[in-house]
């Protein structure tokens, strides 16, 4: 994944490590958003 293990690399100091937070942020953010999907995909499949 981008992001992980790059922190500083190719940046100076905080550049580098800022931007690693929010690659990581952004994976979160995608992985908590599948979750849900998958969530509520499951409760829709097990209406019917």
């Amino acid at each position: 994944m981008m992001g992980y293990g790059n922190w500083g690399y190719g940046y100076s100091g905080m550049m580098g490590a800022g931007f690693g937070i929010l690659a990581t942020v952004f994976w979160l953010v995608i992985l908590i958003d599948l979750i849900l999907l998958g969530v509520w995909l499951w409760k829709q499949i097990q209406k019917k």
